[in-house]
């Protein structure tokens, strides 16, 4: 990127509303806006510009770089700067002066000098002189200085005022030490522009730098004081921050009353460091709240109020506003005044002043002024202690109004409709409303992207208030403060409680007061939560009969007021009805029954919308009216009818005669009618007797009938025999069944039952049943105990541990149990975990060694009766062995399994584990135990070799002694990348040590900052290695734009938060607006905020269901590359279908979990144009006349290619011959090494000698005149003087300018002006074009470089999309005509998964063509894996092999083998598609090692090879012959034959000119705009080129465009151009080549005046880009017309240009090997130079001969006459 770009302002589309957008490519430090005009300025590092209100660019000047040091007193021109270099020029400060319309920059360079600007131009310059001295230093030169001003006025004794600004300003090292200073803007007397014209010692920072460290952040003035808003130091030893508001009189000549004010911001200070203020009146009701708080006194709407945002230091945790009444600081700064002046520094007794920036420790408050006569010395005097300051203790505290996570950097208040906004903007860019009121909430946050950089402190408003301005780093943008017209409803538009956005009723939506027509009439604009929306509170009456119609009105109590015109209606799904109102009542008729929706299925009424609606198009409310259906009633309750009928809320009533629920009717009465309400009339049965009833015993069942008067007849007595079923009534009666069986499987169950059940335990049946069913066998007794199981079934020797019996009949209550033994040895009954009958559990005692360690258990309970297990119980020691893993870190959680002998000796809870003293939680429990280690606290890290002790039950333990040992817990390093979207899954990789402790590893994340929601999102790591973990982000619910989240990362216990990193809102989608994409296309996806969290390498894409390549992702677009075959739909019904070729497919987007469905395209094949289309009668007359010369051309062209193929192969070995002896290339002289010393002083002679012009001309001059000096030798002579010279530019540039003077006089004098510097055959030319590309190599680097890349990249990745030649070099995909590969050739796209051999499990997916050969592949895979490393360093295609492994066996490929098809004496290189490779097939690259055997096992693969080749001919796609044949068919004899065919393929060369367009114009407007940054070099150059055509009557405009074109694009540009390898570390390949040489030829052709008449029989490059090239002449034009009008480069500028260039590079090269080589041109011409030289008297007078014989005699070692 150029230092300086074009700018202009850009439409950023947000919502509906575009938003005004400018960026600059510099950093911008401040911004100002001009309140009249309403212009904005922004002052950016080394540029100034000048923007209307839209932030459309006026007009710009540029500030910087400057040539400066830090040491430097200006003017740099004067002999004190030394080691100047340029520098950048940070803008300190930008203040309007709107009286003189002028604007005040100050900037960093030159310690800080101002300028004037005129407000109207800023290119225009008012003032500026930097020899005024020290006492103009404003601003300063250190860059992390913060400087602030505010514009005031002074007068002097003389009663003259003066406009002046006053600056508040930090220390730097090299500035002026005054804190607060007055600057004056005009000269008067002694005075100068931008002087300090008050001396006030006090208030300066020397020499206490250390001590007070102050950050100014705002400057105001009000009521006749200047504040100063700042944070400082209290002392040297304490870097803590405190925030002070400093107050002056406006007309203080001395600065007698500067006196600050400490101002506190949250609990203790929390917030100590002001960030940003805003000075503002806080509106009616903040006004209120902050009165009714009583902090602050009695605040009224007009006042003025500090709203300031601070932070803990730098800490970015968190921020906050805190709010400070005007009146309350000076009324607080009043009080510190008083206490010095008049009570000896002390309030109520206790001191409360301080003398800042002073050495005084004595008493210095010891003036005693009246009271009453204060007033008058409000002002301080001179007599008077200045400057004052709050001690601690009296500061002025306030509450942090609201908290928000981050740093916030900037604020501005808003008030609407008495309501107070404040806008926040933080670190990131973003900027959020808050609401100031008795609790202050953020509910929106301010429209536009996010940028992620730092807001900047000064946001302000437009003159309307309806627009903020908001700056970021680079980038300033105008935002609306509101967005009502976003919201579509009443209750969205009024729920955030935003004071600018209410409910305009009349209008139907959502709107600023202001916007709203009838907002003035009462309920016509409605805002929360005063008012609510309109809404209809009641019908009356409340509900219908869907049988009836009739009027109803509607109760709305917030109705606006209507006028004449205004008409009413009600709107139903299917009717509407004029509306009348009265009395704050609509009445409307309702629709007829016919009109109305059937009653739904299980309802008893249908709900009807009906909508109020006003002059036919605005709702005002809506609400369903009920209309019921009284025979639906039954549907509720079936069994009840009448009482479902009476008791619905719909007033029915119920018909006994007919059992009809009928509507409402009080004509119908009688008997037979129960009214509404009347349930107790409603015919039922109650009070069932018995209520329990046992299953399986028949039972007589009573009812009691109410109401049963009318069915006397029908029903005298109901009785019911239940058998396992219900009979159901038409009443609701509830009965209980129950089986005495069920729960009670044994005897002692069954007599423990419930008395009411009446259970008794059967004994023929052995099963508990009811009494009546077991009459004459009811067991009084219940059986012996019987034991099922014991657990465990094995104890330690010493017991101690708990043993459970289950079985059944072990007893009714505990105390039944009367012993337990356990193998013979008693076991204590333990009561507290008796269960009834079933389960016995008892603490075993220790068994006697003596005794047999097993046997069975016995229980004896009440009566005698024992139970014996069938089961054995053993007792035995358990022996623990072995722990894994053996260390973990202190934090715990690491899981460790103890292994061993009988550990499951117990149950799990008669366990417990210990690592020394650290408990360890038991988690399984068998033949291993695994428990989960707590936290070591002890101090000693890494700890001891500790015991891990398994304890069971009270006696016995076993351990494992030096077993454990905790070691310190991971350390996180640095987490990568540091966001995710909502939607999660992206993989973040977090770095550090120790992760190999960590057994479980998950990543969660905490929803809200402000309070938790209790709900956590968790992913479990993806991998893990000591240094590395992978985890994919959990995806999170965003509930609002505001709400943040925090993400930790857990490992086993320790766990910490992940700092920075963001949850950014998922991206948003544009409509796909291109819908047809062939295989050559590029899919272009646009949108926003798609960088937030993503990059190209991790978006995925799908057409249908074939993935696309994401080619390059910016924040705002997407490109892909299509897939290069078919795609098929991801819908079953898709793929079923044969053709598919005119299905929509979809084009999904996939960033980590998040899949978006961007739009429905079509893919197209590119069909070119088929032969069979071409007549007949043309072919078939051609093919004939072409036969008849094919066997003449075949033979010459074989010889031509033997001879070519001769030739190269010469060339190729002289090549490497003089490679390997350069020593420019080598760096080596052979010089022995006695003689270094000697030749080294020579050298150095040689050098001095080369920087004398005269000899240096002479020199060049005998070279040339000698007629074996050729071209090669000038080329490389010129190099050589380059380097040589390079630490000298500017003399190099001299003598270049010298040579050219000569050589355009030979020129114009021989009238051919227009061939000058055509070509290179003088040594000038060369060292022109050495020139241009040392002074164009920064420009390169920083602008052109880039878009140069990206074409080459674009040209090589559209080339390699379709098949490639590996013979001929030709391509489906070219620029060039002649290197298309004509044939159709099949192939498809494979993704390999290539797998390094010895680098890891890692594979790496690489799209390749199965018609590839494998050299192709290779390289292909190469430039996949090794991405990251520049071509030099990356393996060659002949140092890997490549293997792929089928089956069980690996196969090698390679190009050519024995299985190589033949055709003839033709043999097809080996392709892929030879060796039948599928898709998604896995590869492996191996490093070919040079060792013998290898070497042999090479030698003999080329014999091997060799002898393929011996009598072979290889081809890959094309035969060369067949080849042969279609040139001669197609133009040896016709050339309009020639050009048919070639027309089959144009669509073809215009489809890939096509995609490649945007690149070739990127790179074309990099190089040829001269709107941005020209390199020096071109300027001084084209202006040298310029003048002396002036000079000269032959040479007109045409010849000097020619010059120029011939010295830049052509000699540098077009250089570059065609070998992008001279600048890139990258490979170029001979068709990638084909294409930039089309490209090249192009931009010759735009620098050249002639015009081109096109024809059928015009060369393909000239007609593809036939359109494009007036346009690229009109900006070869306007590039050489804008650097004519540049600002000229003086020979003082260019000169320190390039000696800057030449420090920059000179180290770099080998200066001594360069002389050496120049020396070798002197030797060879000695005799000729020494003649010239003895000619020249200039020569002569200088002694040069001797010094040139002195010089061979030292290098050539020979003695000489002299």
């Amino acid at each position: 990127m150029s230092l300086y770009r074009s700018l202009s302002a850009v439409l950023v589309p947000a919502s509906e509303e575009a938003l005004l957008a400018f960026s600059s490519i510099t950093p911008i430090n401040n911004v100002v806006q001009d309140p009249r005009s309403g212009r904005v300025y922004l002052g950016a590092v080394n540029t100034i510009y000048q923007l209307d209100e839209a932030l459309r660019e006026e007009a710009r000047t540029v500030t910087g770089p400057k040539e400066d040091a830090r040491t430097c007193t200006p003017p740099v021109s004067t002999p004190y700067c030394q080691d100047t270099k340029p520098s950048p020029n940070v803008n300190k400060l930008l203040l309007v002066h709107p009286s003189n319309g002028s604007l005040i920059v100050c900037g960093s360079r030159y310690r800080g000098i101002c300028s004037l600007l005129n407000l109207s131009n800023v290119e225009q310059q008012l003032y500026y002189s930097d020899s005024k001295g020290e006492r103009t230093y404003v601003a300063s030169i250190e860059d992390e200085v913060a400087v602030v001003a505010v514009m005031s006025t002074y007068v002097n004794k003389d009663g003259n005022t003066f406009n002046v600004f006053l600056v508040g300003k930090g220390y730097g090292s090299l500035d002026s030490s005054k804190l607060i200073s007055t600057r004056i803007l005009q000269d008067y007397r002694d005075w100068v522009v931008f002087e300090s014209i008050i001396e006030a010692s006090t208030v300066q920072a020397t020499p206490f730098v250390p001590k007070y460290l102050h950050d100014f952040r705002h400057a105001f003035k009000e009521e006749g004081f200047v504040y100063f808003l700042f944070s400082r130091t209290m002392g040297s030893t304490d870097n803590k921050n405190f925030t002070f508001v400093s107050r002056l009189c406006e007309d203080d000549p001395h600065y007698y009353s500067y006196t600050e004010l400490q101002l506190n911001c949250g609990p203790g200070n929390k917030y100590n460091k002001v960030q940003a203020a805003y000075v503002a009146s806080p509106g009616k009701e903040l006004a209120r709240v902050m009165t009714e708080s009583g902090q602050n006194g009695k605040v009224l709407a007009w006042h003025k109020v500090l709203f300031m945002v601070a932070s803990p230091d730098d800490d970015g945790a968190d921020s906050a506003l805190c709010m400070y009444p005007l009146n309350t600081i000076n009324e607080r700064l009043v009080d510190i005044i008083s206490a010095c002046y008049s009570d000896s520094g002390k309030i109520a007794g206790i001191p409360a002043v301080d003398i800042p920036y002073s050495y005084k420790t004595d008493e210095f408050c010891t003036s005693h002024i009246d009271k009453d006569t204060l007033n008058k010395y409000k002002c301080g005097a001179d007599f008077l202690p200045s400057p004052l300051a709050s001690k601690p203790e009296f500061s002025l505290q306030a509450k942090a109004v609201i908290i928000r996570r981050g740093l916030l950097t900037a604020v501005a208040i808003a008030v609407e409709n008495d309501h107070t906004i404040a806008f926040l903007g933080n670190s990131l860019g973003e900027v959020y409303k808050v609401h100031l009121t008795a609790n202050p909430e953020v509910y929106s946050q301010v429209p536009g992207d996010t940028t992620g950089k730092r807001v900047n402190k000064k946001l302000f408003f437009d003159a309307s208030h309806s627009h903020l301005y908001i700056t970021t780093e680079k980038k300033i943008t105008k935002v609306p403060v509101q967005t009502c017209h976003l919201k579509t409803d009443c209750q969205s538009c009024v729920s955030p409680w935003d004071p600018y956005c209410g409910w305009c009723v009349l209008e139907g939506r959502c709107t600023r007061r202001s916007d709203c027509r009838r907002a003035e009439e009462k309920n016509g604009w409605l805002w929360s939560p005063k008012q609510q929306c309109v809404k209809i509170v009641s019908f009356n009456p409340p509900n219908l009969s869907c049988k009836k119609t009739q009027q109803v009105e509607i109760n709305v109590p917030s109705l606006p007021s209507f006028g004449q015109a205004d008409r009413l209606c009600c709107v139903f799904p299917s009717y509407m009805s004029d509306a009348t109102m009265s009395s704050g009542q609509i009445t409307c008729a309702l629709p007829n029954p016919v009109s109305l929706p059937s009653t739904p299925e299980h309802q008893d009424f249908v709900a009807v919308p009906i909508k109020i609606v006003v002059n036919e198009s605005v709702e005002l409310a809506v609400r369903e009216f009920n209309f019921y259906n009284c025979s639906a009633t039954v549907r509720k309750a079936e069994s009840t009818p009448c009482m479902s009928c009476v008791a619905s809320p719909w007033g029915c009533q119920w018909n006994t005669q007919d059992h009809t629920c009928q509507d409402k009717d009080d004509t119908v009465s009688g008997p037979q009618i129960i009214k509404h309400r009347q349930g107790a009339r409603c015919p039922q049965f109650v009070n069932p007797d018995p209520v329990l009833i046992p299953v399986g015993f028949k039972t007589t069942i009573g009812f009691e009938g109410i109401n049963l008067d009318l069915y006397q007849s029908l029903i005298t007595s109901f009785t019911n025999f239940i058998n396992n079923s219900f009979f159901f009534l038409h009443s609701t009666l509830n009965v209980t069944l129950y089986s005495c069986s069920l729960g009670r499987e044994d005897c002692s169950l069954c007599k423990n039952a419930d008395p009411k059940y009446r259970c008794v335990w059967c004994v023929k049946r052995k099963s508990c049943v009811y009494e009546k069913l077991c009459t004459n066998d009811q067991g009084t007794e219940c059986p012996d105990p019987h034991i099922t199981d014991i657990i465990p079934r094995y104890g330690p020797m010493r017991g101690g541990i708990s043993v459970t019996i289950k079985g059944s009949n072990l007893g009714i209550h505990k105390e039944d149990i009367k012993a337990i033994n356990v193998v013979g040895v008693p076991c204590i009954h333990q009561e507290k975990k008796y269960v009834v009958s079933t389960s016995v559990v008892c603490e075993i005692g220790p068994l006697d060694p003596l005794r047999t360690n097993w046997g069975q258990v016995e229980v004896e309970v009440e009566g005698g009766k024992r139970g014996t297990s069938s089961a054995f119980f053993t007792y035995r020691n358990p022996i623990a062995r072995s722990v894994h893993p053996a260390n973990g870190s202190k934090a715990g959680g690491t899981v460790i399994t103890i292994s061993g002998f009988n550990l499951d000796t117990a149950t799990r809870e008669d366990i417990a584990v210990t690592v020394g003293e650290v408990v360890c939680t038991v988690e399984t429990f068998g033949v291993a135990i695994t428990c989960r280690m707590g936290e070591y606290r002890a101090d000693k890290v890494p700890s001891d070799l500790l015991t891990v002790t398994v304890k069971y039950g009270k006696s016995t333990t076993t351990a494992v002694p030096t077993a454990f040992q905790f070691w310190e817990n991971p350390t996180i390093l640095d987490h990568h990348p540091k966001g995710s979207f909502v939607c999660g899954g992206r993989t973040i990789v977090v770095t550090g040590s120790g992760f190999d402790l960590i057994q479980n590893a998950i990543m969660r994340v905490q929803a809200s900052a402000d309070k938790w929601s209790g709900i956590t999102p968790i992913e479990e790591a993806l991998s893990k290695n000591n240094t590395v973990i992978q985890f994919l982000t959990p995806a999170v619910n965003r509930s609002s734009e505001t709400q943040l989240f925090r993400t930790f990362i857990q490992l086993d216990n320790w766990g910490r938060e992940l700092k920075p990193f963001d949850y950014h809102p998922d991206p948003a989608f544009d409509p796909l607006t291109k819908k047809i994409i062939t295989e050559t296309s590029i899919i272009v996806v646009t949108g926003r905020g798609f960088e937030k969290a993503m990059t190209a390498k991790e978006a995925q894409a799908f057409v249908g269901d074939v993935p696309c390549y994401v080619n390059a992702l910016q924040d705002d677009k997407l490109f892909l590359d299509p897939p290069s075959s078919q795609p098929q739909a991801r819908s079953k019904r898709h793929r079923r279908r044969r053709d598919t070729s005119s299905d929509p497919l979809d084009l999904l987007i996939k960033f980590g979990n998040g899949e978006w469905v961007v739009g429905s395209v079509h893919y197209e094949s590119n069909n070119e144009v088929p032969l069979f289309i071409i007549i007949p009668a043309v072919i078939i007359p051609m093919l004939l006349i072409i036969l008849v010369s094919v066997y003449c051309y075949r033979r010459k062209s074989q010889q031509a290619e033997r001879e070519y193929e001769k030739v190269k192969h010469q060339l190729e070995n002289l090549e490497e011959s003089d490679g390997a002896n350069d020593v420019m290339i080598t760096g080596k002289l052979d010089i022995p090494e006695a003689r270094k010393a000697i030749v080294g002083q020579a050298l150095n002679q040689f050098s001095n000698l080369l920087n004398s012009k005269t000899f240096l001309i002479n020199f060049i001059k005998t070279l040339e005149g000698r007629p074996d000096f050729n071209a090669r030798a000038k080329v490389y002579f010129a190099s050589l003087l380059t380097v040589a010279l390079h630490g000298k530019l500017e003399y190099y540039t001299d003598i270049m300018r010298t040579l050219l003077l000569e050589l355009m006089g030979n020129y114009v004098d021989s009238k051919n002006p227009k061939l000058m510097l055509r070509r290179s055959e003088t040594v000038v030319e060369r060292m022109l074009c050495n020139w241009m590309s040392i002074c164009l190599y920064q420009f390169l680097k920083d602008s052109a470089g880039e878009p140069l890349y990206k074409l080459f990249r674009a040209i090589k990745h559209q080339t390699e999309k379709g098949p490639v030649d590996a013979r001929v070099k030709k391509a489906k995909y070219t620029l060039n005509d002649t290197g298309l590969l004509g044939d159709d050739v099949e192939y498809c796209v494979l993704t390999l998964q290539v797998l390094v051999h010895g680098e890891g499990p890692d594979v790496t997916p690489v799209k390749v063509l199965n018609c590839d050969t494998v050299s192709q592949v290779k390289e292909k895979i190469i430039e996949a894996v090794y991405r990251n490393l520049p071509y030099s360093q990356r393996p060659k295609v002949d140092s890997v092999s490549l293997e792929w492994r089928p089956g069980s066996t690996g196969q090698i490929l390679s190009d050519i083998d024995l299985t190589s098809q033949k055709e003839g004496r033709w043999r097809r290189i080996n392709t892929l598609a030879h060796y039948n490779v599928r898709d998604n097939a896995t590869l492996v690259l191996s490093m070919v090692l040079h060792n013998q055997q290898n070497y042999d096992q090479n030698q003999d693969n080329q014999e091997e090879r060799n002898a393929l080749l011996e009598d072979d001919k290889v081809f890959h796609l094309v035969r060369p012959d067949e080849l042969d044949e279609m040139k001669s068919k197609r133009g040896m004899k016709d050339k309009s034959m020639t050009k048919a065919i070639t027309e089959i393929y144009l669509t073809r060369l215009l489809s890939v000119k096509g995609t490649l367009q945007q690149f070739v114009d990127d790179f074309f407007r990099s190089v040829l705009c001269s709107g941005a940054v020209v390199p020096p070099a071109i300027k001084y150059f084209f202006d040298f080129l310029d003048e002396q055509a002036l000079k000269h009557d032959n040479v007109d405009e045409e010849t000097v465009h020619i010059w120029k074109t011939n010295s830049l694009p052509l000699r540098f540009w077009v250089n570059i151009l065609k070998n992008p390898h001279f600048t890139f570390d990258v490979h170029v390949t001979e068709v990638v080549d084909a294409s930039l040489s089309v490209i090249a030829q192009t931009f010759m052709d735009a620098c050249t005046k002639t015009e081109h008449k096109l024809s059928r029989d015009s060369p393909s490059n000239k007609l593809l880009y036939a359109k494009e090239i007036s346009t690229y002449k009109k900006m070869v034009d306007d590039y050489y017309k804008g650097i004519r009008q540049m600002v000229s480069v003086s020979d003082q500028d260019m000169n320190t240009h390039l000696a800057e260039v030449s420090r920059t590079h000179t180290d770099k090269l080998n200066t001594q090997v360069a002389l050496h080589q120049l020396y070798q041109y002197a030797s060879k011409y000695y005799d000729g130079i020494i003649q010239s030289l003895d000619e020249d008297p200039a020569s002569q007078s200088k002694q040069l001969t001797l010094r040139l014989q002195r010089i061979a005699a030292a290098l050539e070692n020979k003695v000489t006459d002299l």
